[in-house]
């Protein structure tokens, strides 16, 4: 056997598990989008989300509501073009504008709203948990990444982006999950109590896993570092003091 091909089967595995990670999260936010025929106006009968919720869809939840089934798609959206276009110079200025607009779309929209809306999440006090803490960090995040992103430090910047869009992207996730356990027969409170949580904490761990082994292999082995979502060469020192 020819020593490069144990490393080559890994990374066509890594493609095949990514890409196929591409197709599944596309279809689950098409399903998402698909559901808003029921949303204007609301159909109580109809929709599975709004089940249930006929006489607390009013005042503010309803507002809140609203707003984040807008601006949480258009998040996922410019967060993935951020996620592919950081680290190319070509697309460096647009990132930039499009990065503000995400900072104040998340800040201003998609974490107040969301709040509102994990005050009622279905299931109880532990799932409304994990959805408020969910929000708040989706904004710390953001926040976090922006300031990096002001003091040059690009690396730091890069992986706090990510840790903010795992965070937007866990809603797919959690349906994907949820799905299963309908299929499988498992659905009740517990388990969405758990998915409330794990949604969004088991891609956190992957993510922070990822990185503690490259930053391993990288005391082993002198490499230039490989980041989860983008390729991209190591930042010199100028180009890391490059102004946000």
């Amino acid at each position: 056997m020819e020593p490069n091909a144990h490393p080559n089967r890994s990374g066509r595995l890594i493609r095949v598990l990514f890409w196929g990670g591409v197709i599944v999260s596309a279809k689950v936010f098409l399903s998402i989008l698909y559901q808003y025929r029921w949303y204007f106006p609301p159909d109580f009968d109809a929709s599975p989300f709004l089940a249930g919720r006929r006489f607390s869809f009013a005042g503010l939840y309803r507002w809140a509501f609203y707003l984040h089934v807008f601006a949480g798609p258009v998040a996922l959206i410019l967060g993935t073009f951020l996620l592919f276009s950081g680290g190319k110079p070509r697309w460096q200025r647009i990132h930039r504008k499009v990065g503000k607009t995400q900072c104040a779309l998340i800040g201003l929209m998609v974490v107040p709203s969301g709040l509102v809306m994990s005050l009622q999440a279905y299931a109880g006090p532990i799932a409304q948990l994990g959805f408020v803490v969910q929000s708040i960090l989706t904004g710390v995040t953001i926040l976090v990444a922006v300031s990096f992103a002001r003091a040059g430090n690009l690396v730091a910047h890069r992986r706090w982006a990510n840790r903010c869009y795992l965070l937007l992207w866990s809603p797919l996730l959690l349906r994907v999950v949820a799905g299963l356990m309908i299929v499988s027969n498992l659905e009740s409170e517990w388990t969405y109590r758990l998915n409330a949580w794990l949604s969004w904490l088991v891609p956190l761990a992957v993510y922070e896993w990822v990185l503690m082994s490259s930053k391993a292999d990288m005391r082993s082995r002198p490499a230039a570092p490989r980041f989860l979502f983008a390729r991209t060469k190591i930042p010199t020192q100028a180009e890391n003091r490059s102004p946000a």
